[in-house]
């Protein structure tokens, strides 16, 4: 795809992530204790990725476009009723964007251990 989709697809993302965090929280039980750092981290792994195709594939640009957007969505939500602006969640959403730029920086060494190892290729 070109860089210019990437982009759009970056900044719908953007768009979706402002728009459910603007939304006050309902009650509701989570399936386990902290299940919300775990969508957190997907949510912002995701962005990382999105980031680093409408970036040209420049990982540090990416990594920090995607902290600064988490850091703008954390303190976003300290302004939204039955929301709170959280550091763990912060934490949550530097973890994830941490964990996919390392596998985008070490993909191409994954890709030939798995192929070796587990492909036996």
């Amino acid at each position: 795809m070109k860089q210019w989709t990437w982009i759009i697809l970056l900044a719908m993302y953007a768009a979706g992530i402002g728009y459910v965090s603007h939304q006050p929280i309902g009650a509701g039980e989570l399936p386990f204790p902290h299940f919300d750092k775990l969508l957190h981290l997907a949510e912002f792994g995701l962005f990382m990725l999105l980031a680093w195709y409408a970036s040209g594939r420049r990982l540090l640009l990416a990594w920090i476009l995607t902290l600064a957007f988490a850091g703008s969505d954390e303190w976003h939500q300290a302004f939204v009723p039955t929301r709170d602006a959280s550091v763990l969640d912060f934490i949550a959403d530097v973890v994830g964007a941490s964990l996919m730029a390392g596998f985008l920086h070490h993909k191409a060494l994954l890709w030939r251990l798995f192929s070796t190892r587990i492909l036996g290729r």
